[in-house]
């Protein structure tokens, strides 16, 4: 059937993958389970709904598969599982950076997965015990900062019926002094835990940036926890280098596959003078074969990588003050330095692929007040590197649609691009926020078409075809590239359980689109049409 989307295996999947950073686990042998809980960490969301980047897992004690995968709105600070009952009082909670202490008190059923707050208002749940005479026994924040950080009130709650206790039946302003010290509210053994559990199986892993799939099959990706991955066709890890910081973020790979550029975040510490270095302004091309490095370049601020099919590589800075962007050949030779604008914006660079004639970029235009879009031309016979605008960013000027630039796929004769939407509204609960994929012919920049919604984007790929537009819900909408008609759409799910994606590549002859998620894996899924 057209557009179908299946799953056919997922990379780097392993047991407790969904909750992120572990911060608690306790087993319950008396219900054959696991309660593991973590952090996925911070995603930029822009559209309808709300990022929960917490988690709770349940966990089958004998396969580890997920049982149950549940989003929570604050940290989690203590896991108490019930001696008898198959419950589990889960506090969660934190400081909310002004005054008050916010969070839940969470009664998860183990065996149906329902969930109950148990708290009539909102207060951080530090510690819990059950007690002998069936009580539940809890340590509460105060209510504001002034009440201390450290220290919390005791209380302990009777209920008839603990299997149907109802939502709000712990009143928080029960709990009596004196105060008590709070301790730890995670695990400090637990990744030890986890790789008993797993007999040495896990490791930390986390959002998988960028991907690059190559002609043979090959998978590159970049990450918080790797300065760069390669994964084997067979779905088998070739090799993998640890991050020196906080990890890479753009991966172009060369037109012979190689070799491939890549772009880091953060800092490291030097080894002879201790101080920290900015790895941002590092760009190095790592070979394919076994992760040796092949060559580096330093820039004076963060670039945006601009490539094209043929090899052309630019090295634009995104920083405020000017610096020459570095023209690369495809030998991987300087080529040419080209005078630019500075970047104006804090939003991703325009990102563009299957770029075959030019290299795009982004900034100040003609009017040198709204964003257009350029491109280079490498020096030729006929003379040095040149910089044209294209067409601005905006397609229609007396539209109240306001566009950002993020990722965008080049066709033979147009420019499919995607980013963050803001259409102001009459008043600003009216505003609508969203995301918007257009078509427009490289000509002239007019539309083709506009495609407008409220899912909050992660990325976007495709060819001729079939445009794939992948949401940090886990949906993949499928576009007819010529009239921007929804032909389809999917869910993705790991393990029976939606995933949260980040980055996404296809490759059009292996009918390959891949989808790597906020959790560190990526789903390699076959598609059809």
């Amino acid at each position: 059937m057209p557009d179908e989307l299946t799953v056919r295996r997922i990379l780097g999947d392993q047991p407790f993958a969904e909750i992120g950073r572990p911060v608690w686990v306790v087993a319950d042998a008396r219900h054959r389970c696991v309660v593991a809980a973590g952090d996925l960490g911070h995603v930029m969301w822009r559209g309808t709904g709300h990022w929960l980047g917490h988690r709770i897992g349940v966990y089958e004690a004998g396969t580890l598969r997920p049982r149950h995968v549940l989003a929570s709105r604050h940290p989690v600070c203590a896991i108490e599982p019930h001696p008898e009952l198959p419950l589990v009082a889960v506090g969660t909670g934190r400081y909310d950076g002004s005054w008050d202490f916010q969070g839940q008190l969470l009664l998860l059923h183990l065996e149906t997965g329902r969930v109950t707050n148990l708290l009539s208002k909102s207060r951080q749940v530090r510690h819990l015990r059950w007690l002998e005479d069936g009580r539940l026994a809890m340590l509460l924040s105060p209510e504001d900062k002034d009440g201390g950080f450290r220290k919390g009130f005791e209380l302990a709650v009777a209920v008839d019926d603990w299997l149907s206790a109802p939502a709000g039946v712990v009143d928080p302003d029960d709990a009596h002094h004196p105060m008590v010290e709070s301790g730890l509210l995670y695990d400090p053994r637990v990744e030890d835990t986890l790789a008993r559990l797993t007999e040495g199986r896990w490791r930390r892993r986390a959002q998988v940036r960028d991907m690059a799939v190559l002609a043979d099959g090959r998978v590159l990706a970049t990450g918080r926890h790797t300065d760069l991955e390669c994964w084997d066709p067979s779905g088998a890890l070739t090799w993998a280098l640890p991050a020196d910081g906080e990890g890479s973020v753009r991966v172009e790979a060369a037109p012979d596959d190689e070799s491939a550029w890549v772009t880091y975040q953060g800092y490291r510490r030097d080894e002879v003078t201790g101080r920290p270095v900015d790895r941002a302004t590092t760009v190095r091309r790592i070979s394919t074969v076994d992760g040796g490095a092949a060559d580096r370049v330093d820039v004076p601020s963060v670039p945006a990588l601009c490539a094209t099919d043929e090899g052309w590589l630019a090295l634009r800075p995104r920083g405020r003050d000017p610096h020459d962007t570095l023209l690369l050949a495809p030998t991987h030779q300087e080529a040419a330095h080209v005078g630019l604008a500075p970047s104006r914006s804090n939003s991703p660079a325009l990102r563009v692929r299957h770029s075959a004639r030019r290299l795009y970029v982004d900034g100040p235009g003609p009017d040198d007040e709204a964003p257009w879009i350029h491109t280079i031309d490498p020096p030729s016979a006929h003379g040095p590197a040149t910089v044209r605008a294209l067409f601005p960013l905006r397609w229609d000027q007396s539209s109240a649609l306001q566009p950002w630039y993020g990722p965008a796929v080049e066709l033979t004769d147009t420019l499919v691009h995607a980013g963050r939407s803001y259409e102001q509204g009459a008043t600003y609960g009216e505003a609508r926020e969203g995301t918007y994929v257009v078509s427009r012919w490289l000509a002239d920049g007019e539309a083709c078409w506009v495609y407008v919604t409220d899912k909050p984007l992660a990325d976007l790929d495709g060819d001729e075809r079939r445009v794939y537009v992948v949401y940090l819900t886990g949906e993949v909408e499928i576009l007819d590239t010529a009239t921007g008609e929804v032909r389809a759409r999917h869910t993705l799910r790991a393990h029976g359980h939606p995933v949260t994606p980040v980055s996404a590549a296809y490759r059009a002859e292996q009918q390959r689109l891949l989808v790597g998620t906020v959790d560190g894996r990526i789903v390699d899924c076959s598609v059809s049409g």
